[in-house]
């Protein structure tokens, strides 16, 4: 199976930079942060309907950080891209599939985990082309299948696999980027795909059906998460900044579960789509609060070592290790997992 170990130079430059303050009105209120510096921070998110995007267009993030700070956004597409931007010092804050998360601690990228910013169901599906023939996991022997490596979707379909009784070598895993799966299945150049929204719901409206959930994960005790990373430098200069960012993330999630209308009010004319399809991500969107956060099932607090996420990193760890793309596990992960910021937060 082909696939990359590092992240180059060149990997730097698919970073898509769409910058720009958000400024339309409404969204929640925050307390400004005092303070008389002007700093800089450079918030990464992912193009969907998530909450760092309605964030973005409502303006709070900027609301958070007052007169301290200027938010500047950063939109990107995967893992990959997010992790060699912050290695070259380009993005400060974003979120992040657990399986680069991995891989950026494992090459010591020095990044930090912060948050949970969302627990993986049905978000992430397999989705397999109907006339490929495939009417159970075990039928995709043979089969081309196009995701992103690397990335939470990658770990996900290994584990698939793994329950269909299927070796990686059983089928062709094609490495493609999320904004090129829905043209390659469109060719009939895959017989299926694994991916989130709001690239899956346009793969099963184009002749396709849900084959497998990540969530499905979960009755093994193997948690699938996109995490809130930070880079280690940010974080140390500005924890300030980055304890508002959580903070104004965490309302953000309140409202994507009390005030959906809202959302899709906002985030629908912002991102120039349907509003069923602005409610459709956030029906398949699942958080936890920071209290549920702060347990060991999760993060735990500061002084915790084995929780569900350090268990889940080193499963992770394995797995790509298995698929060969990664070359060295460390011994624990707990060393990237600060959950100072989340103390603070319950």
């Amino acid at each position: 199976m082909a696939g990359s170990k590092g992240f180059t130079r060149r990997e730097l430059g698919l970073l898509a930079a769409n910058i720009g303050v958000a400024t339309m009105a409404g969204g929640i209120m925050f307390p400004s942060i005092a303070g008389a510096q002007q700093a800089k921070a450079v918030l990464g998110h992912f193009g969907g309907a998530n909450p760092q995007t309605f964030g973005k267009a409502t303006g709070d993030f900027q609301k958070g950080f007052g007169s301290k700070a200027t938010a500047e956004f950063v939109t990107v597409s995967a893992g990959p891209q997010i992790v060699a931007a912050m290695a070259g010092n380009s993005i400060d804050i974003c979120n992040i599939g657990s399986s680069p998360m991995v891989i950026g601690f494992a090459q010591g990228i020095k990044i930090s985990m912060v948050y949970v910013q969302k627990y993986i169901t049905n978000s992430e599906c397999l989705a397999v082309r109907n006339d490929a023939g495939v009417g159970s996991l075990k039928d995709l022997k043979g089969k081309k299948i196009g995701l992103p490596f690397n990335t939470s979707v990658h770990f996900a379909m290994l584990g698939a696999l793994e329950e269909a009784g299927l070796k990686v070598t059983d089928v062709t895993l094609v490495n493609l980027r999320p904004d090129s799966i829905l043209a390659t299945w469109k060719r009939k150049d895959i017989d299926a795909a694994y991916i989130w929204h709001p690239v899956l719901s346009d793969l099963v409206s184009d002749g396709g059906k849900i084959m497998f959930e990540t969530g499905t994960l979960a009755k093994k005790g193997v948690l699938v998460f996109d995490g809130i990373i930070v880079r280690n430098e940010f974080k140390e200069k500005h924890p300030d900044l980055v304890l508002s960012y959580l903070k104004t993330y965490d309302a953000l999630c309140g409202m994507y579960k009390n005030q959906q209308p809202k959302v899709v009010e906002v985030i629908s004319p912002f991102l120039s789509i349907p509003p069923a399809k602005a409610q459709e991500y956030i029906d398949t969107f699942h958080t936890i609060t920071p209290k549920e956060m702060a347990t060991e099932n999760w993060m735990g607090l500061p002084g915790a070592k084995e929780t569900g996420v350090t268990r889940t990193m080193m499963k992770q760890a394995e797995f790509l290790k298995a698929a060969d793309q990664l070359k060295d596990i460390p011994p624990s992960f707990a060393p990237y997992v600060d959950q100072s910021f989340l103390a603070k937060m319950i």
